[in-house]
């Protein structure tokens, strides 16, 4: 069965989202919180670490992401992690708007593999958690990912999750499934597939073209039905089921902890 992730979309799948889905809809195999922005070694918006507090999780752990580009900010990332009991932590190389990006993080560290190597040494040196990568294909050509390769294949990551547009299309244009199937072999390690997975016909092509990958995450896709996660295992749901459920899924929303 293949296994199925929710995207951290920031302002969107909070600690509320998750809590509320997982308690009225289902259960993903792994959720990842919105990246925790860390610059000059210290946090962007500190109220955004209010997202992995253990209070705010009770019924599933998810994944820390850390936005950043250098290791003493991962560091000052990591020290919240471990502080709070996490094993996990997510680096994202993929965000695409300007204001991150122009900052070289985000997607702006892929035309730079020098300076994503150097991060990647420098956190796998004294790390104590275990790393994966969600990234784009490039900044602005998906030939940057060959040099990519390399530079991620010589660590041992957990996972790397790609969403195959680059950094300069944002979320526009189609998503590269071609150049995806091409690369994610070429990976050592397990791969995820994440992008504009919006039916079960959708997760079927992806099997088709990379039938060795046995993941997905979905974002999108899933806050326009929020029963793609059923769909896509199978499970088959009464329309008073989905209206009970949705019904109670806005009202934990609106009142967290409440329903």
């Amino acid at each position: 069965m293949i296994k199925i992730y929710l995207a951290p979309l920031q302002g969107l799948t909070d600690w509320i989202f998750r809590e509320s889905y997982t308690q009225h809809i289902g259960t993903f195999d792994k959720t990842f919180t919105p990246f925790i922005r860390v610059q000059g070694h210290d946090f962007y918006r500190p109220s955004q670490c209010n997202d992995l507090l253990p209070t705010h999780n009770t019924l599933q752990k998810p994944v820390p992401q850390f936005l950043g580009n250098d290791f003493e900010s991962f560091k000052r990332f990591e020290d919240l992690c471990l502080e709070h009991q996490y094993t996990e932590a997510n680096i994202n190389m993929g965000c695409p708007y300007p204001m991150v990006t122009g900052r070289r993080m985000g997607a702006g560290l892929l035309e730079h593999p020098a300076e994503v190597e150097a991060l990647l040494n420098g956190i796998f040196t004294e790390t104590k958690l275990k790393i994966s990568v969600k990234c784009r294909l490039g900044m602005r050509n998906p030939i940057e990912f060959e040099q990519l390769i390399f530079v991620l294949n010589a660590f041992p990551l957990e996972e790397i999750i790609i969403h195959p547009r680059v950094g300069k299309q944002q979320y526009k244009g189609e998503a590269d499934v071609e150049a995806f199937a091409r690369y994610a072999p070429q990976l050592r390690h397990p791969v995820c597939y994440n992008g504009d997975i919006r039916s079960v016909n959708d997760v079927k092509l992806i099997q088709t073209e990379a039938p060795q990958v046995d993941r997905i995450m979905i974002g999108r896709g899933l806050l326009e039905n929020p029963f793609l996660l059923a769909e896509i295992r199978g499970q088959e749901l009464t329309q008073k089921e989905k209206i009970s459920m949705l019904r109670k899924f806005h009202q934990a929303l609106i009142s967290p902890g409440t329903y």
